[in-house]
């Protein structure tokens, strides 16, 4: 999953460091860069973000005082040399406080933090698309993989695999790579007759050969149940059972 970000500093280095940090994390999307925090705020009403990288002393508005304005807050992490303002960003509700100076591998583990929270909370919203929301009217779509648009039939597909930022589609003859998000494949591949397991896995639910605790057999393949999906995966099976 990709983390979209913005980095605010009004000091030159700092910023130009937390730059070229951001490009060396391959699921940081950095949308922009600015050195003060009313530009910042501007862009933010127009503009989605995942994530802030937000120093502390700036003039005309602090990043405490850009924390308290914001409407719709995103993740923020705080980039600081002071380390007197720890206790008034987590009243503020910050993912992580950074001190300068800060290394690479301090400023990983904090974005491993957020990766796992933003997908933590991707898991609790999940609603399956139900049959019937987009009307499918023939048995097969087209896929497109690398240069080469397949045809996939629907009773094919065993199931589907999430890499990245990209999907694998497990067929009984082929394993097709595709860059396309779940939720995109989800609108044709249609709850219940296919169902979202788990964050990486959605399967078809007709070529399940046996279900075991936390886990399902599909072929020789061996796919774990998603906490977050189990009761609609489980619903599908009752619903099925003699």
């Amino acid at each position: 999953m990709k983390i979209t970000c913005i980095a605010i500093d009004d000091e030159p280095l700092a910023l130009q460091k937390m730059h070229d940090y951001i490009l060396r994390v391959g699921y940081l999307d950095l949308l922009a860069e600015f050195d003060n925090a009313l530009e910042a705020l501007e862009f933010l009403k127009s503009n989605k973000v995942d994530l802030v990288f937000l120093d502390i002393q700036m003039e005309e508005l602090t990043g405490i005082q850009m924390i308290e304005a914001m409407k719709d807050k995103p993740k923020v992490i705080l980039t600081t040399a002071y380390h007197e303002y720890a206790i008034k960003g987590y009243e503020l509700d910050i993912c992580d406080y950074l001190l300068k100076p800060i290394p690479f591998s301090r400023f990983l583990q904090s974005c491993e933090k957020i990766h796992s929270m933003l997908d933590s909370e991707s898991d609790k919203e999940y609603k399956p698309i139900m049959a019937g929301e987009k009307s499918v009217t023939d048995e097969f779509f087209f896929l497109k993989n690398g240069s080469i648009t397949q045809n996939v039939k629907f009773d094919d597909i065993l199931f589907v695999e999430g890499m990245k930022d990209y999907l694998r589609v497990h067929t009984f003859t082929d394993k097709i790579m595709t860059l396309l998000s779940f939720k995109k494949l989800e609108q044709t591949l249609t709850y219940p007759r296919f169902v979202r397991i788990h964050k990486s896995y959605l399967v078809a639910v007709d070529k399940i050969t046996s279900i075991e605790r936390n886990r399902v057999t599909i072929g020789k393949e061996i796919l774990p149940i998603g906490e977050s999906y189990r009761r609609q995966f489980f619903k599908v099976i009752d619903d099925k059972k003699l």
